[in-house]
């Protein structure tokens, strides 16, 4: 365990936040000089124009006043849907307080890791240091990711079909001279989502539908030779992921409902979150397009090796809905969605965790003592 106290402790180092803040603010500076310095098409007078022009110019509407209104209720059902779904896949081990300040943290977590590794490692001590054992956080993890992929398979069938409904293109419009990506990104994709269906098919198998094969798999691990020194954690890990998993699997069909009903709110809120920001700018938005480049660009955000995604991010929404909505307002559009689903996730990140740190240090006394 010590090992990872270590790198709990090395993550939430101040040092770990200067590289995400830097390179999302670079990204997004360089979003702002290319609309200051390029020429783009006002959407309304259909003239040549800069965005930084635009921008100078816009006029605030009463539909930017209830699109940014929509902008707050989606922050704010996104975590309060992340926030229900802990304490019922819990099973209400923590109180309202604890996985209001946990799921801060795990979005703090996931802002400040490479994409591609994620917050959930993390997340798994945020949840023991709260007082969890480690096998019960290790499985409502687990629980919480199979629900994200479980949504994501079911959601990008829907979405797709809706945007073919209208006519709109699921993928983005690649410039001539690079012909090759009008194939490539549609088959990388779809390389993409069957990896997603069958992880999610092993999570299912191994958290709900056969417990005990992953239970037998871990002993084995802790009898092997090379992994003397950590068998006695590893078989009690093993059997508290079993003890977890099971009553997962024994608990009834509401227990499922509820949590996906909680995911599907969050995620919902999460990708509405762009669609909103938009609307402020624009006065009307092909919101099925706009909601199927999303499920596109976050399987290419997923793999990004910055922090949070930092720098992809920002230069990925010009990319992927250039086609849809120009680049007219696309600076000011990447600021307050980059504001609205990252940056504030660090701020509110600085705020908790300090108190939090405070408030668990008595678990990890008492996890010492019993180690």
């Amino acid at each position: 365990m010590p090992m990872l106290e270590r790198t709990q402790q090395n993550l939430f180092r101040w040092t770990q936040w200067v590289w995400p803040i830097a390179i999302g603010l670079a990204a997004a500076a360089a979003v702002l000089w290319f609309g200051a310095h390029h020429e783009v098409l006002d959407a309304e007078s259909g003239l040549k124009t800069t965005s930084w022009e635009l921008l100078r110019s816009f006029e605030w509407a009463q539909r930017s006043t209830w699109a940014l209104l929509g902008v707050f209720a989606c922050v704010l059902l996104r975590d309060i849907g992340y926030i229900i779904r802990l304490r019922i896949l819990s099973f209400q081990s923590f109180s309202w307080r604890q996985a209001t300040e946990n799921i801060l943290l795990w979005e703090l977590a996931s802002a400040l890791t490479p994409s591609v590794v994620g917050g959930s490692a993390v997340a798994v001590l945020i949840l023991k240091r709260d007082g969890m054992r480690l096998g019960k956080s290790l499985a409502t993890v687990f629980a919480t990711a199979l629900l994200d992929e479980a949504f994501y398979l079911i959601l990008v069938p829907l979405v797709f079909l809706w945007s073919l409904q209208y006519g709109h293109g699921i993928f983005p419009e690649i410039p001539a001279g690079v012909e090759v990506a009008n194939w490539g990104i549609p088959v990388l994709f779809g390389l993409a989502y069957v990896f997603i269906a069958t992880l999610t098919m092993t999570m299912l198998f191994g958290l709900v539908l056969k417990p005990q094969a992953t239970h037998r798999m871990l002993r084995k691990l802790a009898a092997k030779r090379i992994l003397h020194r950590w068998s006695g954690r590893l078989s009690t890990w093993s059997d508290e992921l079993l003890e977890a998993s099971q009553s997962m699997r024994n608990a009834p069909r509401r227990y499922w409902m509820k949590g996906f009903l909680a995911t599907a709110a969050s995620w919902t809120a999460r990708f509405l979150t762009l669609n909103m920001v938009l609307l402020i700018f624009y006065p009307s938005v092909a919101h099925a397009a706009v909601l199927a480049r999303q499920l596109v660009l976050w399987l290419v955000l997923s793999v990004s090796p910055t922090p949070g995604s930092s720098g992809a991010a920002e230069l990925g929404v010009p990319a992927f809905l250039g086609d849809l909505t120009g680049l007219a307002y696309m600076a000011g559009v990447v600021i307050i969605w980059r504001t609205a689903t990252y940056f504030i996730y660090l701020v509110a990140g600085a705020f908790v965790l300090p108190e939090w740190l405070m408030r668990t240090q008595r678990s990890v006394q008492k996890a010492k003592k019993q180690d």
